[in-house]
């Protein structure tokens, strides 16, 4: 019998390590953009925004 891993994503902020999924749906929209921004750049891409 296969059990399923239970992964949980934690985030440090402010020095402390939170449960991301005891942060407020638009806080969590808001750090997986930056994260996702972050990676981007790293391998030399940027977001582009409607004004261009």
């Amino acid at each position: 019998m296969n059990k399923k891993p239970i992964i949980k994503n934690y985030i440090e902020m402010k020095g402390k390590d939170v449960l991301m999924d005891t942060l407020p749906e638009e806080k969590r929209k808001e750090i997986a953009l930056m994260l996702q921004d972050n990676m981007m750049e790293s391998m030399g891409f940027r977001r582009l925004t409607a004004s261009g």
